[in-house]
């Protein structure tokens, strides 16, 4: 949890305290108001004046962890629908969605999220056919586990308007039948047909995961989000995906005095023209909520087989968001323009249209970040060193969705997120959740770092591992680099007072252990 701020001065001690900075592990820390004071020797911080001591017990303490890449209001949503994520056939997906149904208002749509392909006996993924089995008088819609994409039973796909005659937009994919009837998975840049006449819409800027709610539901659902991440020991992200949906339900969590946890804000490539617009060349706002950069979506997802790989290098083929000509005209509008870029890129054909729209417009400071970079040859990763460009993958992807690549992708499944791979090119380590895609768990998402081990245990390219040290210091240090805070992710004077306190040293503990370290 994040340790409640006091206006008054506070020393904490009694168990190892991690600093995250070259100072290391101290006996001290010392805050006064809401920022860090002094870390070091209990006796040197008691000179600086009165203070309350509070004993750790042997309890650890670090810096609040940075999630550089979430979606948090997406995150607050999914956990309201049915929870597919264990579903392990068809048959599971139509019971745990027909539980779902039971508890929720009489006639309301059906939500689920989190189904993945490869972990149901079909090896597929389901059809409209297979929804209508929970329900055909209402609409069932299911968010794959990647969040590219959903499956629609036949009632959703009418209310949508989604036939033969629909045309599949640049970047999209609606799945069809010979005769080009619908069949239920609408992904990427088709979701826009999901989200009604008055929904967000975004064309061929990215998978629309913004299905409406009213205003006091989503507030409700940024709540129950901010929970689950300050209970992870999370208090600062970065949200990788904002509309006009994200920014006033960030806007009135603010003004009604409820944003707890620190958010910088990356808005979607679709709607930079306002920024623009607004003369916004740089970043704006406070320490709790400000506008950092712009989301950018070079190809679709690995995980669900849209990534665009078209090497022959695996069983999926995929395919971009954008021309050539229009991304590397959107990265270097926007870099030239002072603004940061975060963009979605997975296969290395999608990276170097990334890395060549960076090059027209290189600013080194600016921090350009690629996130997940799937699978960056090492000539990439050279140049994304001499750009200054920073990667950000998702470990815990690795052991859930490890095996799925491992088998679609073979020759390249060992390179997948491979933070060891960055670090030797001489690239930061930042790490990151991408909740909902998996679970905003700090010590989890490490030891997949570490170990790099899938759910079956194999080790998905052990030359791609990184140190318990630096798999942490993503976490903190890293993400705060990626997010270009210098405020956040360490524990020296000036930083704010946010920390994570754990129930024993993750640091420490045996690699099998680390998984089971708790937040409290």
């Amino acid at each position: 949890m994040t340790h409640a701020l006091s206006p008054d001065s506070t020393i904490f001690v009694g168990g190892p305290i991690h600093t995250m900075t070259d100072a290391g592990t101290v006996e001290a820390v010392r805050i006064d108001g809401q920022r860090t004071t002094a870390a070091g020797d209990l006796d040197q911080l008691r000179m600086l004046g009165e203070a309350d001591v509070v004993d750790l017990d042997g309890r650890c303490l670090m810096p609040g962890f940075v999630d550089a890449h979430t979606h948090p209001l997406m995150h607050g949503q999914c956990m309201s629908w049915a929870d597919l994520s264990t579903a392990a056939s068809l048959d599971d997906v139509v019971k745990v969605l027909r539980e779902h149904a039971r508890s929720s208002r009489a006639g309301a749509a059906i939500r689920g999220y989190g189904y993945d392909q490869h972990r149901l006996a079909e090896d597929r993924h389901p059809t409209a056919a297979d929804l209508d089995r929970v329900a055909d008088d209402r609409s069932v819609t299911i968010m794959h586990t990647s969040g590219h994409g959903y499956v629609a039973n036949s009632h959703a796909l009418a209310e949508a308007g989604i036939t033969a005659g629909t045309p599949t937009p640049p970047g999209g994919l609606i799945d069809r039948d010979g005769a080009g009837n619908p069949l239920g998975r609408v992904f990427d840049a088709a979701c826009d047909l999901l989200t009604g006449p008055d929904g967000v819409k975004i064309t061929n800027h990215g998978p629309n995961f913004h299905l409406p709610d009213a205003p006091e539901a989503l507030d409700e659902l940024l709540d129950d989000a901010q929970e689950l991440f300050l209970a992870a020991g999370i208090t600062t992200v970065g949200d990788c995906q904002v509309t006009e949906r994200e920014m006033t339900n960030y806007l009135r969590a603010r003004d009604d005095g409820r944003l707890r946890v620190r958010v910088s804000m990356y808005i979607l490539s679709s709607h930079v023209g306002m920024l623009r617009r607004l003369g916004i060349t740089s970043s704006l706002g406070d320490e709790w909520l400000a506008v950092t950069g712009v989301k950018h979506y070079a190809d679709g997802s690995l995980i669900s087989g849209t990534a665009y790989l078209p090497c022959g290098c695996g069983a999926t083929h995929g395919y971009l968001y954008h021309d050539d000509a229009e991304l590397e005209d959107l990265l270097a509008d926007a870099s030239a323009a002072g603004l940061q870029t975060a963009t979605h890129a997975q296969g290395p054909d999608a990276i170097q249209l990334v890395l060549d729209g960076l090059a027209r417009a290189p600013r080194p400071h600016l921090r350009h970040r690629i996130e997940h970079c799937g699978f960056a040859t090492d000539e990439q990763l050279a140049t994304m060193s001499n750009l200054g460009v920073v990667p950000v993958p998702q470990p815990t992807q690795i052991y859930r969705y490890g095996d799925g690549v491992r088998r679609d992708h073979p020759e390249l499944a060992d390179r997948m997120y491979g933070a060891g791979l960055f670090q030797k090119a001489g690239l930061p380590v930042v790490l990151s959740s991408d909740a909902p895609v998996t679970l905003p768990d700090v010590p989890m998402a490490c030891w997949a770092a570490e170990t790099r081990r899938t759910s079956s245990g194999h080790v998905l390219g052990d030359s791609a591992r990184v140190s318990r040290v630096d798999a942490f210091a993503g976490y903190t240090t890293g993400g705060a680099f990626a997010l270009r805070r210098a405020d956040v992710g360490s524990i020296t004077p000036g930083t704010l007072a946010d920390f994570a306190v754990l129930d024993r040293d993750p640091l420490a503990v045996p690699t099998d252990e680390l998984p089971d370290v708790a937040v409290h």
